[in-house]
């Protein structure tokens, strides 16, 4: 998280990682008593000074590390290891008072979370590749930067467009709803989803709900009604068919294979 355009032409690819997928955040990025606090609590991230990994808990008690990338003393995204509690006594008060706000679920949904809280060591064991990768990646994207001036005004409404997208496809968002986030007009961001990604608002943010429900198949037991709704779709038979479509096999399917190298993306 937090990389934004840093990493542009790669923004639209990072994007697909931008997101916690257990099932304590996408309960509070559904629930209208939490709407939008995630996305302040990641802002709050973005205007930090972070310059070292640390462990903490979000506003509704999930317990997660935070890892800083550094390039030339700049922190250029974040690598973040989420799911866990009892770890901080703070935590469990922090659910409960969101708790009290959200429901009762939120706290039968925090105890899925894990306990079994891995080491600063552990974590950075394969965080500190990944950061090493990620700062070449950065440095390519610069020269890019650089030389081709690639990032115009419509890579940037684009871009700005697939973050918001990527933030809220849980919820019953459209063109009309992005483009009014956005203040353009529907039909100038449709224009600029096709110059920008040959693509339309509509198929875009049906692919995105597509790829987390896949995340959800495959790492959750949560009923194939469950992960339709939990991705934004409010018919789970247009989403098994749209499943079908992108993937030539039905979601149930999918899942009783998961073991499939085959079929694991």
């Amino acid at each position: 998280s937090g990389f934004e355009d840093n990493f542009e032409p790669y923004t639209s690819r990072l994007l697909n990682y931008n997101v916690h997928l257990h099932s304590v955040c996408i309960f509070l990025k559904q629930s209208q008593a939490s709407a939008g606090m995630c996305i302040l609590n990641k802002k709050r991230l973005n205007s930090s000074k972070i310059t070292e990994p640390y462990y903490s808990c979000c506003y509704a008690g999930v317990e997660e590390y935070v890892i800083p990338v550094m390039y030339e003393g700049k922190c250029i995204m974040r690598i973040n290891v989420s799911g866990f509690r009892g770890g901080l006594k703070k935590s469990e008060k922090f659910m409960a008072r969101m708790a009290s706000k959200t429901g009762e679920k939120l706290a039968r949904l925090y105890l899925e979370l894990s306990t079994n809280v891995p080491t600063l060591a552990t974590v950075t064991g394969f965080a500190n590749p990944l950061g090493h990768i990620a700062c070449r990646l950065y440095e390519l994207c610069k020269r890019v930067r650089e030389t081709e001036r690639c990032c115009t005004v419509t890579k940037q409404i684009f871009i700005r467009a697939e973050q918001y997208i990527q933030e809220n496809y849980m919820n019953k968002i459209t063109c009309e709803s992005v483009a009014e986030f956005l203040n353009y007009s529907s039909s100038y961001l449709q224009y600029i989803f096709k110059k920008e990604g040959n693509t339309t608002v509509k198929a875009y943010i049906n692919n995105v709900r597509l790829n987390n429900a896949q995340h959800l198949l495959l790492h959750t037991d949560m009923s194939i009604t469950d992960v339709a709704y939990s991705c934004g779709f409010s018919d789970s038979n247009y989403f098994s068919t749209a499943f079908k479509q992108k993937n030539s096999i039905s979601p149930k399917k999918y899942r009783f294979n998961r073991v499939d190298k085959s079929i694991i993306l």
